[in-house]
């Protein structure tokens, strides 16, 4: 679930939201792939998260509240 999320959330109109989602994409493809280390993943989940970041670009809640959501469920899984 939190990945289709993740997806739908990159295919949006709002920049700072689809290019966070499409990165997490990507560092759970890695992840998967085996490049990159869980707490490497994890790591970076969470730079893309970080509130004070995120704050200045967001321009709206319900989105960001998703994106974060969203990756923060996908952290606990990988």
């Amino acid at each position: 679930m939190s990945m289709q999320v993740l997806y739908d959330i990159a295919g949006c109109d709002r920049g700072w939201a689809a290019q966070r989602a499409a990165m997490v994409i990507a560092i759970t493809e890695q992840l998967t792939a085996q490049n990159i280390t869980r707490e490497e993943a994890l790591e970076l989940m969470e730079d893309l998260v970080r509130m004070d970041a995120l704050d200045q670009e967001a321009d709206d809640i319900e989105l960001k509240t998703a994106l974060v959501s969203a990756v923060y469920a996908v952290a606990k899984v990988i």
